[in-house]
C-alpha cells in the first residue's frame, strides 16, 4: 500500500505541475494549468536547491497544490465507517495530521519528477459539478504510459481533488484499509499519534 500511496501522490504532484495538452474549455483543467504555470515559475526560479530545503519544498506545495485538495472530504473518505465515530475535535487533528502527511512524505516528487509529462484523456462528468479528469503519465525512461483519474468536484465555483486512481486502484480505498487496521487496533488517537510520528521521522531524515 505504501509504495502505491508514495507512486499516487508523486503523480499527483507531477499532474500538477508538469502538465501538458489540457483542453482549454475545461473548468477543472483549467484549474491544472493555472497551478502549473505557477509551479513552474518557481521551479525555474529555485531548481535544485529545493532538494537540499525541506521546508521550502514543503511550503511550496502546501501554499500552491494543496489548496486545490479538499482534505475535509478526503479524510471523510478516508476514514469511511469511522469518520462516524470521531468526535469533531479528532476530526480535525485527523484531517491537519493527514495533510502533513502527504506535504512531507511525497513533496520531493516536485524535484524528482521534472522529466515526465502528463497527456489528458476526454473526462468523464457525472454531473455538471463533478468530473474524473483522466490523464497518462509518459514516462521519461520510456515504457507504457501510466494512467492516472482524477476525481474532482465544484465547490462554491472551485475545482477541488478529492480521490486519485492509478491504474484504477483509489488512493483513498487505499489509504482507509490502512488506517482501518491502525484503529481497529488502537483507535483514531492511536492513528492520530502514528501520523504525528511519522511526519517527525521525515521532518528529521
Amino acid at each position: 500500500m505504501r509504495r502505491f500511496a508514495t507512486f499516487a501522490l508523486s503523480s499527483i504532484l507531477v499532474l500538477l505541475t508538469f502538465s501538458t495538452g489540457a483542453r482549454a474549455d475545461s473548468g477543472a483543467v483549467q484549474m491544472v494549468r493555472a497551478t502549473t504555470d505557477q509551479v513552474l515559475v518557481k521551479l525555474r526560479q529555485e531548481g535544485d536547491a529545493l532538494k537540499s530545503d525541506r521546508p521550502r519544498l514543503y511550503s511550496l506545495v502546501d501554499e500552491m497544490i494543496l489548496p486545490h485538495f479538499d482534505f475535509a472530504k478526503m479524510s471523510q473518505r478516508v476514514l469511511g465507517k469511522h469518520w462516524r465515530d470521531a468526535t469533531p475535535e479528532q476530526r480535525q487533528r485527523f484531517i491537519q495530521e493527514f495533510k502533513t502527511l502527504l506535504v512531507r512524505t511525497y513533496s520531493t516528487a516536485l524535484v524528482e519528477y521534472r522529466d515526465q509529462t502528463i497527456e489528458f484523456l476526454p473526462e468523464r462528468e457525472h454531473s455538471p459539478t463533478e468530473v474524473s479528469v483522466r490523464t497518462q503519465v509518459i514516462k521519461s525512461a520510456g515504457g507504457p504510459p501510466i494512467p492516472i483519474t482524477y476525481d474532482v468536484y465544484s465547490q462554491n465555483g472551485e475545482w477541488k481533488v478529492y480521490d486519485v486512481a492509478i491504474n484504477g486502484v483509489s488512493l483513498v480505498i487505499n489509504y482507509r484499509a490502512s488506517f482501518s487496521t491502525e484503529i481497529n487496533k488502537a483507535g483514531i488517537d492511536g492513528l492520530i499519534a502514528q501520523l504525528v510520528q511519522h511526519s517527525a521521522d521525515k521532518q528529521n531524515e
